[in-house]
């Protein structure tokens, strides 16, 4: 910059010296650009990955006999919260939530709870705590102080999983009980011991210490003494420690966790730089490198560092009446805030105090959990009514959590038309009436009235290609009234021709509009068909008639399809299954393990997962535990690679249930919870590499 402020003060002492004019001003020019180009970097630079460093707190880490419930922590730089008061876990747990705030380069905590005498306090910020400009969180920050005159130093650490689909679960709690101090004494509460207690502890007392699970479903329990202790963990719906919703998964451990540390050594080696050989294969450099030094370094092993807990729901539910609507004049729409096990009783109420029961008038189309139900209004006198009153009988959940008969009286009132709707057909009617001519109105008033038929319509459910051992599936516009299967036809496509076959279809037993097809005696692949309904074949329960329909559809051929193959290994003889997955986790395909195989004789080509379940009571499905009868949910396991099939392969699967640790199982592909801030960052540092020519 002082060289520019050089070439200035020239070009205004030379200003008469025409010819050094405009080499001044380029000169200057020139200058200018190279001063500005000093000032930074062009294309910026690698993504700053550097996260604050903690440089001191008060009270300082370690510290006793601390009286003061105020806790400020100091920054190398400007700091940020990132979800702080979701992420930070006090341990003992409080009542009162603590608030925490940043400021430049502090971030101050207050503890709402009185202080309790002689305890180990641990503040668990995890990765809250963020550099202001860049947002690289401090990972794994934490405090630890005393209010007596030691310190319990002691961690228990492991992953929290979903049993069902061994997702990492994050924000839970995971805590601890104690159960016995050191000498065997054991630890009381309201004069009952924890062994007298049992599970329901839980449901009772908060956690005595606590840690929440991050991300990747990681935790840690900070501050621990010795002796042994329960181990929960908890998806706590209202932050008060225990275990008390129904929509709270939980977890155990079946054994009691002692925890332990110990002083251990890591030695890290480094090497002189390899001697190179001329000729000499570049794997040969290995072997010509010798020890500089080797580095000892001390730290402390908490242990258990590795525990694997599996986290469920009881199934326990709190039913209750959540919705009932009229959408519209012929439909009732009943919504319950969990799955029931039957239809509620409904009845209707007159005038007269008569009553009618819901069956003669309604058809019921209800979900396969019973919980959302839609019902058709079968009679005119019913679906031209204003209003409708409605009694219905249902299983009610109390609040000692029983389920009981309720019966609630319901008004239904009829859809009104909105004025909006009407002004707008009022103006459409006018406008066609404009515009209709003398001779038109007088045609119109001597015509005899015309009656528009409506009908009926029929579709195919799903896909048109139907999969080998599947049966196509259809579903009409209302429930049906009646239908002349003589009028139905069933045919299959020789070359051009289309040839009559017998077949049969039957009801779905839960929804009254749909149908299931046989063709008897059964659907060949690869061939085309062709179902066909005549005029006034079927007529629905408001007596519309359906227009002749034909819909085809064709059976996939052997060759549309990969076959695979599973050879387990590690099942000791318990029954299982295992489900074909996609990459939403979603199954697709589940078949039975028999004699350690499991078979998929027809897999559509693409990219598969694979899950196998440990069937303990063979019902075909997963079932969860029960932890007052300290039972754990049934195993689950990955295979933990991508299955990528192609039409006419078979495939062999080798697969060894415990070649790889259950945490390390589940492929990153189905994964929901991953890293997302540490990919971000490597996509952008890899990205400007790659510009640069160095990647």
């Amino acid at each position: 910059m002082l060289n520019f402020a050089y070439l200035c003060a020239m070009f205004m002492a030379n200003l008469g010296k025409k010819p050094f004019i405009i080499a001044s001003v380029t000169t200057l020019f020139a200058a200018g650009l190279m001063g500005c180009a000093s000032m930074g970097t062009p294309g910026g630079g690698l993504y700053d990955e550097t996260p604050p460093v903690l440089r001191s707190s008060e009270p300082k880490d370690g510290g006793i006999n601390v009286s003061k419930k105020r806790i400020v922590l100091h920054f190398n730089e400007n700091v940020k919260l990132n979800n702080a008061t979701e992420k930070m876990t006090v341990s003992p747990p409080q009542e009162k939530s603590p608030t925490i705030l940043s400021n430049a380069k502090t971030v101050s905590i207050e503890l709402q709870d009185t202080l309790k005498p002689n305890t180990t306090y641990a503040i668990d910020l995890g990765d809250a705590v963020q550099d202001n400009n860049e947002g690289n969180p401090m990972e794994g920050l934490s405090l630890l102080f005393s209010t007596g005159d030691h310190i319990d130093s002691m961690q228990i650490s492991g992953h929290l999983l979903n049993a069902e689909d061994l997702e990492p679960i994050t924000g839970a709690y995971v805590g601890i009980y104690r159960v016995k101090e050191a000498d065997g004494t054991p630890t009381m509460k309201d004069s009952l011991t924890m062994e007298s207690l049992g599970d329901s502890i839980l449901l009772k007392y908060p956690f005595e210490r606590a840690g929440k699970t991050d991300a990747l479903g990681a935790f840690k329990i900070l501050g621990c003494a010795p002796g042994s202790y329960k181990l929960y963990a908890l998806t706590d719906g209202n932050t008060n420690y225990r275990y008390d919703l129904t929509t709270e998964n939980v977890a155990f451990l079946d054994s009691l966790v002692i925890p332990s540390m110990e002083n251990k050594q890591r030695y890290d080696t480094v090497w002189t730089d390899a001697a190179v050989v001329e000729g000499a294969p570049t794997d040969s450099l290995q072997d010509n490198r010798q020890i500089d030094t080797i580095r000892v370094s001390g730290y402390i092993d908490y242990q258990p560092s590795d525990l694997v807990l599996l986290s469920f729901n009881e199934g326990k539910l709190t039913r209750y009446l959540d919705d009932t609507s009229r959408p519209d004049s012929l439909h009732l729409s009943i919504r319950f805030a969990a799955h029931m096990d039957s239809l509620p009783h409904l009845t209707f109420l007159m005038q007269d105090s008569l009553r009618m029961e819901g069956d003669s008038v309604l058809i019921a189309e209800p979900n396969p959990t019973y919980d959302t139900l839609s019902y058709w209004i079968k009679d005119s006198l019913f679906v031209s009514a204003d209003t409708l009153r409605l009694e219905m009988t249902y299983l009610y959940t109390d609040t000692a959590g029983i389920d009981v008969l309720r019966t609630d009286t319901i008004p239904l009132l009829k859809p009104v038309v909105k004025n909006s709707q009407k002004k707008d057909e009022a103006n459409d009617k006018k406008s066609k009436k404009g515009k209709r001519g003398k001779k038109d109105k007088k045609a119109e008033e001597d015509s005899i009235p015309k009656i528009e038929t409506v009908f009926m319509t029929m579709k195919q459910i799903g896909s048109n290609s139907i999969d080998i051992g599947k049966k196509p599936r259809f579903e009409v516009s209302a429930p049906l009234a009646d239908i002349n299967r003589n009028q139905l036809h069933l045919q299959y496509k020789l070359d051009t021709l289309w040839i009559d076959m017998p077949f049969k279809f039957e009801p779905d037993t839960l929804h009254p509009r749909r149908f299931v097809l046989y063709g008897e005696p059964h659907f060949n692949p690869g061939t085309t068909y062709r179902l066909t309904a005549d005029s006034a074949s079927m007529h629905n329960i408001y007596g519309h008639p359906i227009n002749r329909t034909s819909l085809e559809f064709k059976e996939k051929g052997i060759d549309d399809y990969a076959h695979l193959l599973f050879n387990i290994v590690g099942l000791n003889g318990r029954p299982a299954f295992v489900q074909l997955l996609d990459a939403k986790d979603k199954t697709i395909q589940q078949r039975k393990v028999i004699g350690n195989q499991a078979k998929f004789i027809h897999v559509p080509a693409g990219s598969y997962f694979a899950r196998l379940v440990i069937d303990d009571n063979q019902n075909d499905k997963f079932d969860a535990g029960n932890l007052f009868e300290r039972k754990q949910p049934e195993s689950v396991y990955y295979l933990n690679k991508k299955l990528d099939l192609r039409v006419t392969w078979t495939y062999d699967e080798e697969w060894d249930l415990n070649a790889i640790e259950l945490l390390k199982q589940k492929p990153e592909d189905v994964k929901i919870n991953k890293p997302k801030e540490a990919k971000e960052k490597k996509s952008k540092n890899e990205e400007y590499l790659r510009k640069l020519g160095k990647l």
